[in-house]
């Protein structure tokens, strides 16, 4: 629970430093409606852990729906492929773009949370157990087949109030993190303080478009 206070801390403050919402744009483009997104793979396939020992992070997928009717915004994630068994935080993130490959900036084979921050941007929405309370709650943990399905509720006003800014989920990515704590990454894998690069690795990324 520290760990994971201290990583949406760190970047809750990048957040309020590098997040901006052009005036009157937001509710324009995110008042009320669907938006969908389709999760790809990042970081899937055969790396090198911290001991040169070849193993394999599965290829994630699945899909991600907004849903604001009202005051009522309802989030729904159906996820596979994600290492079995364990915690994967997930966010919604308020950058661009989700990162690819050739983010890998230092070339050690991963695209570590800080290399693909520049692309998918900062923390906005943590998308843990309790919506109405940020910050406190459980991140899902993945069935013994590496899938799980979250869904929750939130006030739209409340979300806005603490954010201090419109939700704007035309523009926005979610991201899934986390492989679990074995095996040990290596010292390459760039992190947040407090935090093991194993926690915060992104393993899935997808752009919200409205589809209603």
């Amino acid at each position: 629970m520290k760990g994971k206070l201290v990583f949406l801390a760190l970047l809750a403050a990048v957040a309020a430093l590098t997040v901006a919402v052009a005036p009157g744009s937001a509710e324009k483009n995110s008042s009320q409606g669907t938006f969908d997104a389709s999760l790809g793979a990042l970081n899937a396939g055969m790396h090198t852990d911290a001991k040169g020992k070849k193993f394999t992070i599965p290829t994630a997928g699945g899909t991600a729906t907004v849903n604001v009717t009202g005051d009522a915004v309802t989030v729904t994630i159906m996820v596979h492929g994600v290492v079995a068994s364990v915690v994967h935080p997930q966010h919604i993130h308020a950058g661009t773009i989700c990162p690819v490959a050739s983010d890998d900036t230092n070339h050690d084979g991963y695209v570590d949370v800080i290399e693909g921050l520049p692309k998918y941007g900062p923390i906005l929405v943590n998308l843990d157990s309790n919506l109405e309370n940020p910050g406190v709650d459980a991140f899902p943990v993945a069935d013994s087949s590496g899938s799980y399905a979250y869904n929750e509720s939130a006030s739209k006003a409340h979300l806005q109030d603490e954010l201090q800014q419109a939700l704007d989920l035309g523009t926005r990515h979610v991201v899934i993190h986390g492989i679990g704590p074995t095996p040990l990454l290596p010292s390459t894998v760039a992190t947040l303080p407090g935090l093991s690069a194993n926690n915060t690795l992104p393993v899935a990324c997808g752009e919200l478009h409205r589809t209603g």
